[in-house]
């Protein structure tokens, strides 16, 4: 029962980004539907029984996805990023199987062990593709509300001009900035590292000024070195600006989104995010390291369910050997 009211809630917060309903594209939603997972491999563990109809809801949802983005089988790089996105994908259901297999042993350490490592792996898993739904979701989503800042996070410079990835995200700002019926400024940030020519927020500048907005509306943070101090320094251009509650929106690559919701709400900054294209031929590394850097921001919560599963595990490997 528990495990069935589980699956309900977390179809209803996956399903309407399927459908293109933005709803539930938040940070919120997205670490409710990872506690729902964890909960409801807690309790598989608990009653001894494998989650099957979560593991088939989620096979169907990724089916739906790869049929609803099948365009990407249509070019050679995002070809090979399916490709690369399967075989990550049945390498942990391999490991899941092969742990399971070696949990029949009747030594209930090994029994226990085994149990453990084959749920965390089907944690990261299922979280993965929650974590792809999210992150595709953020870049197709369309933005028509009006707010008062845009925030353009930077990414590394090779020379004076942009890459082509923060182009793609100077670009989903700049629709955004041309929709707004009222006056809005757009923070460009982005210091400079040790190999880069210029900082990143002057690259920006320039880019968006030639793209025909007014120097007047840019907004330059020239001096992070990171996602958490380029809110750290936006917020306090903010609040230097702006006297009043502000609405802002965070344009960076969609496969950062959820992270710098989450490096935003933690300086207290409430803020909407937008996503935009990542090149195929490095989506899948940087996707998973931004999934790695997303689950670490809740460590405790990590630190809870691993510890707690460890024991129940244990516990149960003993109760059935008993």
């Amino acid at each position: 029962m528990l495990l069935n009211l589980l699956l309900i809630f977390i179809l209803i917060v996956i399903c309407p980004l399927i459908f293109n309903y933005t709803l539930t594209l938040n940070l919120t939603c997205y670490i409710l539907v990872v506690i729902s997972i964890f909960l409801s491999l807690i309790y598989s563990i608990m009653t001894y029984t494998f989650p099957w109809s979560m593991f088939v809801t989620f096979i169907i949802i990724s089916i739906i996805m790869l049929f609803k983005h099948r365009y990407l089988f249509s070019h050679t790089s995002s070809r090979l990023f399916i490709k690369k996105l399967l075989s990550f994908s049945y390498k942990f259901v391999l490991y899941t199987s092969a742990l399971l297999f070696i949990s029949t042993i009747q030594s209930p350490i090994v029994k226990g062990l085994s149990m453990w490592l084959a749920i965390l792996c089907l944690s990261l898993l299922l979280t993965f593709i929650c974590y792809l739904v999210w992150t595709v979701s953020y870049r197709h989503r369309s933005y028509n509300k009006e707010v008062d800042i845009i925030i353009v996070l930077g990414a590394g410079i090779f020379t004076e001009f942009v890459t082509p990835m923060l182009a793609a995200r100077l670009d989903r700002a700049l629709d955004i900035y041309q929709q707004q019926a009222s006056a809005t400024k757009i923070i460009v940030s982005g210091g400079q590292g040790p190999d880069e020519p210029i900082p990143e927020a002057l690259a920006m500048q320039r880019y968006l000024i030639a793209h025909g907005v007014d120097k007047t509306d840019i907004l330059m943070e020239s001096h992070s070195i990171n996602t958490y101090t380029n809110f750290l320094y936006s917020k306090q251009i903010i609040n230097n600006l702006y006297h009043k509650a502000v609405k802002i929106v965070c344009v960076t690559s969609q496969f950062h989104v959820l992270r710098a919701l989450r490096l935003a709400q933690k300086l207290g900054l409430s803020i909407d995010g937008v996503g935009s294209h990542t090149p195929y031929h490095f989506f899948l590394h940087v996707l998973i390291k931004d999934y790695l850097g997303v689950m670490y921001q809740y460590r405790l919560l990590l630190t809870l369910y691993c510890s707690s599963s460890w024991f129940i595990c244990l516990y149960a490997a003993f109760m059935y050997n008993s």
